[in-house]
């Protein structure tokens, strides 16, 4: 890890073991939460659920996935676990599975127990796009997980997530998909309230870490196994005010057996993401530097070791008709003994109307550089840290890296449980002196010369979510290659998905 982040959390790292014995104690003096807003989602990263990911009943505020942020509603499962509100006691004649979401077992001292089980049959008919040979696989994912979260008083929590992840019927493996029963998350909170001001929480151990949208460091929800990372992260708290959070982690390798997970060597994650709401015109404002270390990355310029540093912000807003999202990114450092000068920059927007239905029309657009000449000494194609995929379409057939989309959207609620987008989503490489990069592999067809349009994806997407605890879920997507494109290997593609999730 740089001696930079690192140094910031092995203080932090100290602080825990010294104050852990005595912090269970301490009164919460500050704000858990934000003040109550008339505006839906005012709060620090109120909008890093991704779109079409809501909690039950299209929860109007979301809840934040930062160590010690504003939990969601209480009594509904969230996305990310750790950020439910099971806080007041159940009465008696509540079910067993009500029961089990606060177990009291002293004054202040309280245990939920939860789970997930989850069915996700994907279909895909040539998944790379003919850049390899027989493509196409329609596994059935089978995800389970249970957690215990226990809480002692409002300043220490320790959190438990066993998880088992497999799939049966693959034509080839997708190893983020095999895991035998495994250590998922696993991880202490240790709270020390700031008098009235704030609060700084430190969470070292094994966990989830979507950073703002979670567009370029995300939770890879469409395979069994997300993104965790285990180190230490420090997040400050100044309810409805400010967020900044600092981390030094290593992702978590995947292997398929039992119990046998453990930090990937090879790879190193630490910085700093600042966020503030209202701070700009209302518009919220998100600052963030952060570093990933690969020893081995792929591109088309070659195969090797890749330092890269991100440099962005954010700024946000989601009120009861606009909501808009626009962040930028530059990336320096280097990739095997090339200069990396890449940059990309992300829009999503779109006005709700009030109307029966509630109908959305949005717009995104992404651009993403590519390497001008991969022959020269610089490296101009840009590679997220962590990306979501499905921000092109569930189907990720496309990385981040030469692209550019336009996706014009209509979103529509038959009722308040079920949501509904369709729509065409235009893609280009940004240069063509570089190829068009396959899923998260880095892998990629040569460059070619001719016309920059790669095709058009055209997405169905639709959700229902039936009870607070069930939801189903449905994806379309058909890739329609460009002329130029299949000219040069390219070929047509489908995805069809089909999820069935159950938390409780």
């Amino acid at each position: 890890m740089r001696p930079r982040a690192l140094s910031l959390l092995a203080r932090s790292t100290t602080l825990t073991a010294g104050f852990a014995a005595s912090i269970a104690a301490l009164p919460a003096l500050a704000q858990s939460v934000p003040p109550e807003s008339k505006e839906a989602g005012e709060g620090t990263l109120s909008t890093q659920a991704p779109p079409g990911v809501r909690p039950a009943k299209s929860q109007a505020r979301p809840a934040e996935a930062v160590p010690g942020g504003r939990p969601g509603p209480y009594g509904l499962p969230q996305n990310i676990r750790w950020t439910e509100d099971w806080s007041k006691p159940s009465a008696p004649d509540d079910p067993l599975l009500v029961k089990i979401k606060h177990i009291s077992i002293a004054d202040d001292v309280y245990l939920t127990l939860g789970g997930e089980a989850r069915l996700y049959y994907t279909d895909w008919h040539h998944s790379s796009l003919g850049l390899k040979a027989n493509d196409n696989n329609d596994p059935l994912q089978s995800r389970l997980r249970v957690l215990a979260d226990l809480h002692v008083g409002p300043n220490l929590r320790a959190y438990l997530e066993l998880g088992d992840n497999r799939e049966f019927g693959e034509q080839f493996a997708t190893p983020p998909n095999r895991d035998k029963l495994d250590i998922y998350q696993a991880f202490v909170d240790v709270t020390v309230p700031l008098g009235k001001a704030g609060k700084i929480t430190f969470r070292p151990g094994r966990f989830e870490m979507p950073l703002g949208n979670g567009k370029l460091a995300g939770i890879r929800e469409g395979l069994n196994m997300r993104f965790t990372y285990q180190g230490v992260r420090a997040t400050y708290i100044l309810p409805g005010k400010l967020s900044v959070d600092l981390f030094a982690v290593k992702p978590v390798q995947i292997d398929p057996g039992t119990f046998d997970d453990g930090p990937n060597h090879a790879q190193d994650f630490h910085g700093i993401y600042i966020s503030a709401p209202s701070r700009i015109a209302g518009f919220g404002t998100d600052l963030y530097w952060y570093e990933m270390n690969r020893d081995r990355a792929t591109l088309a310029a070659g195969v090797g070791k890749d330092d890269r540093n991100n440099w962005g912000a954010r700024l946000w807003k989601r009120g009861p008709h606009w909501d808009v999202d626009l962040e930028t990114t530059y990336q320096s450092g280097t990739f095997i003994d090339k200069d990396i000068e890449a940059y990309g920059a992300m829009f999503e927007g779109g006005y709700t109307f009030d109307a029966p239905m509630k109908p959305r029309l949005g717009l995104r657009a992404n651009y993403f550089s590519g390497d001008k000449d991969l022959a020269d000494g610089k490296m101009g194609t840009f590679v997220p840290a962590a990306a979501r995929l499905p921000l092109i379409s569930e189907a990720a057939f496309f990385s981040f890296s030469n692209l550019m989309d336009l996706y014009p959207s209509v979103t529509i609620k038959p009722t308040p449980a079920i949501t509904v987008m369709a729509g065409p989503d235009f893609l280009w490489r940004a240069r063509k002196g570089d190829g068009v990069y396959i899923g998260p592999s880095g892998t990629s067809f040569a460059p070619y010369g001719s016309s920059r349009s790669i095709g058009t994806d055209f997405n169905l997407e639709a959700s229902w979510q039936a009870t607070d605890r069930l939801a189903f879920r449905l994806w379309e997507t058909y890739f329609a290659a460009s002329d130029s494109f299949q000219a040069n290997g390219g070929k047509n593609g489908n995805y069809l998905g089909l999820m069935a999730n159950y938390r409780f």
